[in-house]
């Protein structure tokens, strides 16, 4: 369970239930041991943790051209997404217009599609955007990552 920031165990516990956590600071991923009879999910979300870690290195400019790639699937129409975290995020998105709900959405977004993009798995219940939608996302991924980068 997540709950203020903070991760608990027990099923008596306040908050929302979450597979895993990525600490960035701390270089650390926390994975729902659970998972390991769902390898599945299991590489869907280790894939997403870690893409959690490339969001940060990624830079302003790759990060407000993702958005923008997302800003144009809302004015077209867009529905549905790529995996749970982002869809959960998307619905709340009508509920609070705000700054921080935009780019927690935004990197969920970038996370669930790079699990879709990398984690093997080709077919899932949670992969409910649109083929062109996805398109646009694969290009963007095949772009954005086709250069060797150094930091």
């Amino acid at each position: 369970m997540a709950h203020r920031g903070k991760l608990l165990s027990g099923s008596g516990s306040p908050g929302i239930p979450v597979h895993a956590a990525s600490f960035i600071r701390k270089r650390e991923i926390v994975l729902e041991t659970g998972l390991l009879r769902r390898p599945r999910k299991l590489h869907l979300i280790a894939v997403h943790e870690i893409f959690h870690f490339v969001w940060a290195r990624l830079g302003n400019r790759d990060r407000w051209d993702y958005a923008a790639l997302l800003q144009a699937e809302a004015a077209g129409g867009a529905r549905g997404e790529l995996g749970e975290s982002a869809d959960r995020q998307k619905e709340l998105l009508g509920a609070a217009e705000s700054q921080a709900a935009w780019s927690y959405y935004v990197c969920e977004s970038f996370c669930d599609t790079a699990a879709w993009l990398y984690a093997g798995v080709r077919r899932h219940n949670e992969f409910r955007l649109a083929a062109r939608w996805q398109e646009r996302r694969q290009s963007w991924f095949a772009r954005a990552f086709a250069q060797v980068r150094t930091y």
